[in-house]
């Protein structure tokens, strides 16, 4: 029951993304050849789409934690991160009016988790993970601003949103779901790169920390231990 309830959350969380994406401001100096968010909301065809990703990913959220607390936390991460990782691939771009209101509400949904499973480590860790997590991709985007990485600050401020919740799952899910997110990009954008189907230019790093996120909370402890 609470693999298909947190599914079917995160499914209608998807589904809401285009009329989300209607409804955003613009960034205040976008880049010329930028798509408009309202022009990216699409149609049925999109709201399928991202139902169904965020449904796939908050079931196997679901199957993968025994914190079933955090369950609503992650329905709703696994729901909006359907939406970034498309304007992501879309524009290269993670929306702060997106991003900022997912960050407390995560924020507000762990503490609920903290509560119902009157566990106040759950509050301790999601913090701890939160700054410890904020401060490496900070630092890996100052010197990668350096050298010409990709790394935008969109990245920064949604890997701390991802370390809310991977936080309270234990050092082994944070540190794969970080990992995994890194080595998705690597492999899969090197070689969309290699194929030309994406622009190596233009890297969208989103994706790949959601997807990433995904997989370190299902798989992270069993591989690393516990």
């Amino acid at each position: 029951m609470e693999i298909a309830l947190t599914a079917a959350a995160a499914g209608l969380v998807g589904a809401a993304g285009p009329w989300v994406l209607r409804r955003i401001p613009e960034p205040v100096d976008p880049d010329p050849d930028k798509p408009a968010y309202r022009d990216l909301a699409g149609g049925t065809g999109l709201v399928l789409v991202l139902a169904l990703v965020g449904a796939v990913s908050g079931g196997l959220v679901a199957t993968g934690i025994d914190r079933t607390g955090l369950l609503p936390a992650w329905a709703l991460v696994c729901g909006v991160g359907a939406w970034l990782s498309y304007v992501d691939l879309r524009t290269r771009l993670l929306p702060y009016v997106i991003v900022a209101p997912l960050y407390l509400a995560t924020w507000l949904l762990v503490g609920v988790a903290a509560i119902v499973e009157t566990d106040a480590r759950i509050l301790l860790q999601a913090l701890v993970a939160n700054v410890v997590v904020y401060v490496v991709f900070r630092l890996l985007h100052a010197v990668g601003a350096r050298l010409g990485g990709a790394l935008g600050y969109g990245d920064v401020r949604l890997a701390a949103v991802l370390a809310l919740v991977l936080g309270p799952l234990g050092v082994a899910a944070t540190t794969a779901g970080l990992y995994a997110g890194f080595l998705l990009g690597a492999v899969l954008g090197v070689g969309l790169a290699l194929a030309k189907v994406i622009d190596r230019r233009s890297f969208a790093f989103g994706p790949y920390m959601v997807a990433g996120a995904v997989v370190g909370a299902v798989w992270g402890p069993h591989v690393l231990g516990a």
